[in-house]
C-alpha cells in the first residue's frame, strides 16, 4: 500500500515540479499560483517557483524512500523527511486558502491537501512490512 500512496505523490510532485519549469517559461497559467493576480509569473515569484521546483523534486525522492522504492538513506531520515513535507504541503494549504484567486483556490487547494494526507500515509506506514 505504501508504494502505490508513494508513486501517486511522486507523480503528483513531479506534475507541480513541470508546472513551475512552465511558469518560469513564461507560459501564461500564473493565474493558478503564486496568488493568482496575474496571467504571467511576476519577477519576484521567480526564485520561489525555482525553490518549489527543486522541492518538489526532493519531495518526490523523500516519498519514494520512506515507501521502500528507493533505498539511498536511513530509514529514520526519509521518515522524517515525510513528516516535515505533509506540513509544508498542510501550509501551503493554509496560505493558498487565504489567495484572493478563486481559481488558485479552486485548483491548489485540493492539491496541497492531497500531497499532506499522501506524505502523512507513507510516514506512517512506509517502513512498516
Amino acid at each position: 500500500m505504501p508504494q502505490v500512496v508513494a508513486t501517486i505523490c511522486s507523480v503528483i510532485l513531479v506534475a507541480l515540479a513541470i508546472f513551475q519549469v512552465v511558469l518560469l517559461a513564461g507560459v501564461p497559467l500564473a493565474r493558478f499560483a503564486w496568488g493568482g493576480e496575474d496571467h504571467y509569473l511576476q519577477p519576484q515569484f521567480r526564485g520561489l517557483a525555482l525553490l518549489t521546483f527543486l522541492g518538489c523534486l526532493v519531495g518526490a525522492f523523500a516519498v519514494l524512500q520512506g515507501a521502500n522504492i528507493l533505498l539511498v538513506i536511513p530509514v529514520l531520515v526519509s521518515q522524517i523527511a515525510c513528516y516535515l513535507f505533509a506540513v509544508v504541503c498542510f501550509g501551503a494549504f493554509i496560505l493558498t486558502a487565504r489567495s484572493r484567486s478563486l481559481t488558485e483556490r479552486y485548483v491548489m487547494l485540493p492539491v496541497f491537501v492531497v500531497l499532506s494526507g499522501l506524505f502523512l500515509i507513507v510516514a506512517i506506514t512506509g517502513h512498516i512490512s
